[in-house]
């Protein structure tokens, strides 16, 4: 399961009182030593009931909206580990796994050349007037 601290939160770029805003509704899966953990995406859902929230400060909605990116971000990063597979089905996940970050990565190339494309007719354009 996927987790976040208050202190990953401010980490992430919230303040100590965007933290407490966030996670203060939210029940804590569990406790690390003195720290309670809440579940990453009861804590994204809890920033998008946030940001919806017209009574907040828009520099308060700015910044969880960020957060949530953050958080999303991370969401998207954390792979799950392959216990509990044999060998052969720990070699096929981890190809899969490899195939698609060279999906990912290929994509990338191409919108930054789309990019420097659309860069350089714009330049040229400019050059012409």
């Amino acid at each position: 399961m996927k987790t976040v601290t208050r202190k990953q939160l401010i980490e992430m770029g919230a303040s100590k009182y965007q933290a407490e805003l966030v996670t203060k509704a939210l029940t804590p899966i569990r406790k690390q030593g003195s720290t309670n953990v809440y579940d990453l995406f009861a804590v994204s859902d809890r920033c998008k009931e946030l940001i919806e929230n017209k009574r907040s400060k828009a520099t308060t909605r700015t910044a969880i909206q960020s957060l949530r990116w953050a958080i999303l971000s991370l969401a998207e990063q954390i792979q799950d580990a392959p216990f509990g597979m044999s060998g052969l089905e720990q070699l096929q996940y981890a190809e899969t796994l490899n195939l698609r970050a060279e999906d990912l990565f290929t994509e990338t190339k191409a919108k930054v050349e789309r990019l420097k494309q659309a860069n350089s007719t714009t330049s040229a354009k400019r050059q012409k007037s």
